[in-house]
């Protein structure tokens, strides 16, 4: 692997690790399903799959990585399915192999790859945002009780002998 493509893989990394950061911050299963909601339509795959690689205790990052790397692969090779490719990329994973190793052995580019996860991580902080938002929706203030007014001073009395 040459500098450059060893550079995209360590920015891979760390791009991966920014996203599962904002994904966790969508706390709630709602939050989450959003989450996987839009990394399945941004990569244009049915959310089960998503769900599946959750279920196989990947990260939103991984995932992303993956599916990127998957429709690569389906790009160079046309009669790959896209569980054949991610089968593929996912088998290279579990050995141990880094996805710029992953990447170098299967000819794909990662530049390509990661434009792809920083896409994600965008609509990832989307609905992040759309979150808080919805919390930070407060509730109807009740009406302010009038104050009651100042009880009159009575006048000063006089003492005699002053």
């Amino acid at each position: 692997m040459d500098p450059s493509e060893q550079k995209h893989a360590e920015r891979l990394g760390a791009e991966a690790k920014e996203l599962d950061a904002k994904a966790g911050k969508a706390g709630t299963a709602d939050g989450q399903r959003r989450v996987t909601d839009a990394i399945a339509k941004d990569f244009k795959v049915d959310p089960s799959v998503v769900t599946d690689l959750r279920n196989r205790k990947m990260g939103f990052g991984e995932i992303t990585i993956a599916l990127a790397l998957s429709q690569e692969l389906m790009k160079q090779d046309k009669t790959m399915s896209q569980q054949q490719a991610l089968d593929t990329i996912l088998a290279k994973r579990v050995a141990g192999e880094g996805w710029g190793k992953i990447a170098h052995d299967l000819h794909l580019k990662l530049g390509h790859v990661r434009s792809k996860v920083e896409k994600a991580e965008k609509q990832v902080a989307r609905v992040e945002r759309s979150e808080k938002a919805e919390k930070a929706e407060k509730p109807e203030k009740m009406e302010k009780v009038e104050k009651m007014e100042k009880p009159e001073k009575p006048a000063k009395v006089e003492r005699p002998g002053r």
